[in-house]
C-alpha cells in the first residue's frame, strides 16, 4: 500500500479492511441481496429512484457523453438500487458484481468508492490500485453521499470507470448530480419551499412548515443555517405573498387535503388505518407523507400493491417462504412484504384484492403479530404499523362476503376519507397545477385558456391523471415557455343521460370504472398499458369494466 499516495481517507479505509481481517490478495465477498428483500428494498426507495431516473440521468448523459462509465445509485448500505451509462464497461464491471442487488459495503467489498463514501460520511475518489482488493484495481470511481431534506444519510451516488479512462472532472460532475437529486427530493416533500436566492440554480433552500417551523434544508441551505439565526416564521412571512412563477422564492408544495395530524397520531399509537379513495386522489402519497413525519421515520416503509400480486403466489409473497417450500421457490428463501416491514410501516394497496386464504392468514398476522412463512412452522415475531388502502367499497364488499369482516375491523381503526381532485377549492388546485408543473418543467407555464380548461375538468383520474396530461404537454410545448391548450390532451367525458337529468353525482364505484374507461380508451384499447397508468392490476381493470355491464 505504501508505494501508492493515498489520501487520508483512503489510509483509514485501508485500517479498518486490516482491522477486519481482510487480505488483499483474496476475493471480495459476493454480497448479494436476495431478491425478496432487494425486491422491498426498491419499493421502499420508489421516489429515490424515480427523482434519480427523472432529474439525474438526463444530466448525467449529457455531461459524460460517450464516457466508458456506469452511474450507480445505492442505498445507505451501499447495495445498488439503479445503474445506467456505457453499456460496454457493464459488461466489463459484471465480473466482479457491479450491479443492482450487490452490497458495496466495506466489510465485504474493501475499500472502495461506494462503501468508503459510507463509512466516511463524505464524498470520496479511489482510483486504480488504492482499492483494497487486486481485483478491483481495474477501476477507478468517485462517490458523494446522498443526503434527505432532514440531513439523514440516503445512500451514495458513484460514477466508476476504467482507471485508465477516469478523468479529473468525475468528482466534481458526481458532486453536482448528488446535489441536483437531493434537490429534487426536497421540492417534493410538503410544506413551504423557501429559494433564499431564486436566481440561483444551487441557492440555499429550506423547507418550512405552515406554522414557519424547519423541515428540511438542501446542502446550501444547512449551510446557510449554520451561520444565521434562522427565523422561519418571518421567512414565510416575507414569502407567502409572492405569485407563483419562474422566479417564485416561496412555494407551496400540495398535498391530499386530509389533515395528516389526526392519522398521524393513530399510527404512532399503534391503531391500523384505512385510507379510501379514487383512484389516483394520492393514497400512497399521504402515507409517505406520514412516514417521512412519524417516529419510524428511518426505518422502513413497504407498499404493497395486493392486486399486482401473482395470484397462485400472494402468500409466498407477504408471508415469505423457506427453501424449497414449493417448486420453483429459491433455495434461500425469501423474507416476504411482512417482515420486511419490521419495525416499520406495512401499507396494503388495494386491500381488498387479496384472496379470502390470504385474508384469513394476514388477520392471524395481525392477532398474533407473528409471521409463519410458507413451509415452516416457527413463527416470528414482526413490529410494524399497517396502513391499508383501496378505491374500492370495503364495507359493501364485507356485505358481500367477498371480504372478511373481522379484518375489516381490524384494518380499519381509524378511517380515512380522501377527496378527488374535483372537489378541492379551487385556488388549491390550481397551487396544485401550478407546483406540479414547476417540478416538471421551471422554464413553462400556463396560459390563463390552457388553466382554465384544466381547472374546469373533473379529472376522474385524480392527481395521477393530472400529473400524466402535464407530462404530456411539457413534451409538446417543450422549448416554447407556454403551454396552450392545444396542448392539453385531455380526455373527452362521455355523456350520462341520467346523470345529466337528476343532477346526482356519480358513486365512488361509477366514478372508477369511469376513470378506467377513460385511460384505456387513451391508451387505444391496450389493457397492460391501461393497468399499468392507473397502477392496478390486469384482473383489477377486467372486474371493475365487467361491474359496468
Amino acid at each position: 500500500m505504501s508505494e501508492h499516495p493515498v489520501s487520508s481517507p483512503i489510509q483509514r479505509s485501508w485500517q479498518r479492511c486490516l482491522h477486519q481481517g481482510l487480505s488483499r490478495q483474496q476475493s471480495a465477498e459476493l454480497d448479494l441481496l436476495p431478491q425478496g428483500e432487494l425486491s422491498a428494498r426498491l419499493e421502499a426507495s420508489r421516489e429515490l429512484i424515480a427523482c434519480f431516473q427523472r432529474f439525474v440521468l438526463p444530466l448525467f448523459a449529457q455531461l459524460l457523453a460517450g464516457r466508458p462509465c456506469r452511474l450507480l445509485l445505492c442505498d445507505a448500505e451501499g447495495a445498488i438500487l439503479a445503474a445506467s451509462g456505457d453499456d460496454g464497461f457493464a459488461r466489463h464491471a459484471e465480473r466482479i458484481f457491479l450491479r443492482s442487488g450487490a452490497r458495496w459495503g466495506e466489510a465485504s467489498k474493501g475499500t472502495n468508492a461506494i462503501g468508503t463514501a459510507l463509512a466516511e460520511q463524505s464524498e470520496v475518489q479511489v482510483l486504480g490500485a488504492q482499492h483494497f482488493f487486486a481485483q478491483h484495481s481495474f477501476l477507478s470511481c468517485s462517490a458523494c453521499p446522498l443526503l434527505g431534506p432532514d440531513g439523514s444519510l440516503l445512500g451514495v451516488l458513484d460514477i466508476s470507470t476504467d482507471a485508465a479512462h477516469h478523468g479529473g472532472d468525475m468528482l466534481g460532475t458526481v458532486r453536482l448530480l448528488a446535489m441536483t437529486l437531493e434537490n429534487a427530493l426536497l421540492a417534493r416533500q410538503p410544506g413551504w419551499l423557501v429559494d433564499l436566492e431564486p436566481q440561483s440554480l444551487w441557492s440555499a433552500r429550506l423547507l418550512l412548515g405552515e406554522a414557519g417551523e424547519l423541515l428540511g434544508a438542501n446542502r446550501a441551505g444547512r449551510l446557510w443555517l449554520g451561520q444565521y439565526p434562522f427565523d422561519g416564521l418571518q421567512l414565510l412571512r416575507e414569502r407567502r405573498g409572492l405569485r407563483l412563477d419562474a422566479d417564485v422564492a416561496a412555494t407551496p408544495i400540495s398535498t391530499p387535503q386530509d389533515s395528516k395530524s389526526v392519522p398521524l397520531k393513530m399510527l404512532e399509537r399503534g391503531i391500523s388505518l384505512l385510507i379510501e379513495g379514487e383512484t389516483g386522489s394520492g393514497k400512497e402519497h399521504l402515507v409517505r407523507a406520514l412516514h417521512r413525519r412519524s417516529s419510524r421515520r428511518e426505518q422502513p416503509l413497504v407498499c404493497v400493491n395486493c392486486g399486482a400480486l401473482p395470484a397462485d403466489l400472494v402468500e409466498a409473497e407477504l408471508f415469505g417462504y423457506v427453501g424449497g417450500a414449493f417448486s420453483g421457490a429459491r433455495s434461500q428463501g425469501s423474507q416476504g412484504y411482512l417482515r420486511a416491514a419490521h419495525g416499520g410501516i406495512l401499507m396494503l394497496d388495494e386491500v381488498g384484492e387479496l384472496p379470502l386464504s390470504a385474508q384469513t392468514r394476514l388477520l392471524r398476522v395481525l392477532q398474533e403479530r407473528a409471521v409463519t412463512p410458507v413451509g415452516s412452522h416457527k413463527p416470528e415475531v414482526v413490529d410494524f404499523w399497517l396502513v391499508s388502502a383501496s378505491h374500492r367499497d370495503l364495507a359493501a364488499m364485507v356485505q358481500a362476503g367477498s371480504f372478511r369482516e373481522d379484518l375489516y375491523y381490524r384494518i380499519c381503526g381509524w378511517h380515512q376519507p380522501l377527496t378527488p381532485l374535483r372537489a378541492w377549492p379551487e385556488g388549491e388546485r390550481q397551487a396544485l397545477i401550478r407546483t406540479l408543473l414547476a417540478e416538471m418543467d421551471p422554464a413553462l407555464r400556463l396560459d390563463e385558456a390552457a388553466e382554465r380548461q384544466l381547472l374546469a375538468h373533473p379529472l376522474p383520474g385524480n392527481v395521477r391523471q393530472l400529473k400524466q396530461v402535464l407530462e404530456v404537454a411539457c413534451v409538446l410545448a417543450e422549448g416554447q415557455g407556454l403551454i396552450r391548450a392545444a396542448h392539453l390532451h385531455l380526455p373527452a367525458l362521455p355523456a350520462d343521460p341520467a346523470v345529466a337529468a337528476t343532477g346526482q353525482s356519480l358513486t365512488l364505484r361509477e366514478q372508477g370504472r369511469l376513470g378506467v374507461q377513460q385511460t384505456l380508451a387513451a391508451c387505444g384499447g391496450n389493457v397492460s398499458e391501461a393497468a399499468r397508468r392507473l397502477g392496478i392490476s390486469r384482473t383489477t381493470l377486467y372486474r371493475a369494466l365487467k361491474e359496468g355491464d
